[in-house]
């Protein structure tokens, strides 16, 4: 997986913004790794349902 992030830029972009923003939530809240994880399970779950 880490090949094909690597292999386009903008998806590489993307990425990178997804991986700050998730350290940001985890830094300004002090939730656990965990935490994280199941927001970004419930964010692909809402990409499903908008699109």
């Amino acid at each position: 997986m880490f090949e094909a992030i690597e292999a386009n830029v903008d998806v590489k972009l993307c990425f990178e913004k997804i991986t700050d923003a998730c350290k940001e939530l985890k830094s300004k809240t002090g939730c656990p790794n965990d935490d994280v994880d199941r927001f970004l399970d419930f964010a692909i779950g809402k990409w499903a349902d908008s699109y």
